[in-house]
């Protein structure tokens, strides 16, 4: 019986986790998205070559957005808090930051992607990591960046 429920749980968390190619289109979509209506904001640190962060900004308004492309599970969107949407569906994972010092953290500790201190858009700004899976979700940030 123990067996069957472990094989049960394996299924469902397979069940409900995207495949390696769902989020490779979603994150070519959001790529796609970010080329046409944003203009890419140069790396703030010589040796980071975007490698962990890229950051946009809209073409009119220069509203920043902070991208982290290098998860296999979602990608996260970094906003400043009041370039948040009003709100959020539930499939949108978040995690707000306060700034300390030159970093941000969140209630249990947890940090933010350090790159992003270098950005004048965010450095020293209250934040919040968006973690999407669905490009639906992505698309809800950045109409509301655009609007």
């Amino acid at each position: 019986m123990q067996e069957q429920n472990a094989i049960a749980n394996h299924l469902q968390r397979n069940a409900n986790a995207m495949t390696s190619s769902e989020i490779e289109n979603l994150k070519g979509a959001i790529r796609v998205r970010l080329r046409r209506d944003f203009v890419a904001v140069p790396a703030a640190r010589e040796g980071s070559l975007k490698t962990h962060l890229e950051v946009w900004e809209t073409k009119r308004g220069r509203r920043a957005i902070g991208v982290e492309f290098d998860h296999a599970d979602r990608v996260n969107l970094w906003l400043t808090t009041l370039g948040m949407p009003r709100s959020l569906p539930d499939t949108i994972s978040r995690a707000d930051k306060e700034p300390r010092g030159r970093g941000w953290t969140d209630d249990r500790g947890d940090g933010a992607n350090s790159n992003l201190s270098a950005y004048p858009q965010f450095a020293s700004k209250a934040i919040v990591r968006l973690g999407v899976t669905k490009l639906e979700d992505a698309t809800i940030v950045l109409d509301h960046l655009l609007g």
